[in-house]
This record gives C-alpha cells, structure tokens and sequence, in this order.
C-alpha cells in the first residue's frame, strides 16, 4: 500500500528505523524545553539530522523566565518550531512556528482567529469528533496538525508528582514512573516525573486509522511515545491502512463520542444552587 505523509515523532534516537520504513519528516524533544518523551535531542543533533531531513522541534514545557534564553539564530534556517509557551513568538518568526496549545484548540474560530494574528500554522485538539474535525478543515485556511497515533497527554505539572508521593507514603525508591488504574473508568494510566516536572499519559494508544480517508488533508503525527517495540513495528508497516486501529491496542473514542459541555447543558446545576442559596 502507498504510504501516505506522515511526521514521525519517535522514542528512540537512532532514527535509522524510521527512514528504513521510508520516514523522513521528524518532530524532535528540544533537551529542556520539552518534557513527556522518551529521548531528547540537542541543538546540534538537531541540525545534524535537519541537514537530511524536515524537522519540526518541538517545545512543550511552560518555560516563565527560561523563554528568554531561546536564541532561533542557534539552528539551521530551515527548521520550524511547535511550541506550547506563546512567550516564544516573541523570539520566533511566525511563519515558522506551529502553535500547540494543549486541549485548547478546538474549534475553526479559534484557529481563524490566530490566522489573523500571524499564526497559519496549529495543532488541533485531538479530544474531537470526526465531524468537528471536518467542520474545522471546511471552515479554516490554516495548516492544520492533528496526532494521528499517540499515548495522548492528560496534564502536565510543574510538581514532582511522583517523588512527592513517595515521600508521603515513605517509599524508598528512585522510580520517576508509575503506572495507575484510574477508579471510575478503570483506564490505565502512565506517570512519569522529569527534573521539570511531571506528565500524565492514556496508557491505552489513540488511533485514528479508520478515518484516515478525511484526515489525510491535515498533517499527520504519529507519537510513538512509551509505545512497545512490536506495536510501533505495527504502526511503522501499517499507518497508511485504515485497519490499523484493529492491529493494535488502541481506541478512537473522541472521534465517535461528543464530550463537550456548554453552558446551557449545565443549567440545571445553576438552578439547584440557586435554590440552596449559593
């Protein structure tokens, strides 16, 4: 099957496996500026590998007064960025910048508004139904960035979560990773705590190879982030095919299921604490 274009954010450094499988767009962990992936690159690993291949860096961590030490001159001119902290488009051309605003963008408005500000290049909230999606690709002119295969990102702290709930509980241990059954829904997931923080991840892949069809008009990410050795071989082979998600243990949950709420869904909880007098 022809593989289609797809950005390949990996979990391991060697990125020999990749290209093997015909990749050759990356998006790469900036070292202390990102947080919540396997492998980190420098700045000149970074432009060592741009010099063969496109490179998206990646910088997710809120960064207060480090965001002044960012210096774009440092990397090869043809590498753009997708950033998290709006701080850095003060230090960075806006045409070279994707704008990665976690589980805030999710809705053509919002991107049609950042259009006007300069920024034509977004990734989306991948929490979204397919619908929503294709209202967003009907109604936006921006370049749009979608994670097609991922452990997706639940929160992330500035708290050393886990090692303070080793302390707490008095475990001696130098573990920075836990995995956790949540009560409600029973899902599993993951915990890891960096020097800048922490992340919490869906254990469980998000994948979204059954609408490939409509979502090949945007860029597409595959995560391969704490993904097992055979399942990434899995997705690697087949991510082109749209029977992926049945290859693999994944789920595509948000695509089929409307979770948001608006105001007027939560009416009756304004006249309840009406009539308790709050």
């Amino acid at each position: 099957m022809q593989k289609k274009e797809f950005i390949i954010l990996p979990k391991r450094k060697e990125l020999k496996l990749y290209e093997e499988y015909g990749f050759n767009t990356f998006i790469l962990p900036l070292k202390d500026y990102s947080i919540g992936f396997n492998v980190y690159f420098d700045i000149d690993e970074i432009n060592k590998i741009a010099k063969c291949n496109a490179v998206y860096v990646i910088m997710n961590r809120l960064l207060h007064k480090q965001v002044y030490d960012f210096d774009i001159s440092k990397f090869n001119d043809n590498i753009k960025f997708i950033v998290e902290d709006i701080g850095l488009l003060s230090f960075i051309p806006r045409e070279r910048i994707v704008l990665y605003e976690h589980h805030i963008l999710s809705n053509y408005k919002a991107v049609n508004y950042l259009n006007t500000l300069g920024i034509n290049s977004v990734v989306i909230n991948n929490d979204l139904t397919i619908d929503e999606l294709m209202k967003i690709n009907n109604e936006c002119k921006s370049n749009i960035f979608y994670f097609y295969v991922s452990k997706n990102t639940l929160m992330y702290s500035r708290r050393a979560l886990v090692s303070n709930f080793n302390k707490y509980y008095n475990i001696d241990s130098n573990e920075n990773y836990y995995k956790l059954s949540e009560k409600s829904s029973h899902h599993k997931l993951i915990v890891k705590e960096e020097k800048s923080g922490s992340v919490i991840l869906n254990d469980r892949i998000f994948c979204a190879s059954k609408y490939l069809n409509k979502l090949e008009c945007f860029n597409l990410i595959i995560n391969l982030t704490d993904i097992d050795d055979i399942s990434e071989k899995i997705i690697l082979s087949e991510c082109g095919s749209d029977s992926l998600c049945n290859l693999i243990d994944s789920d595509y949950y948000f695509l089929e299921n409307d979770i948001k709420y608006k105001v007027g869904d939560l009416k009756w909880n304004m006249n309840y604490y009406y009539l308790l007098g709050t």
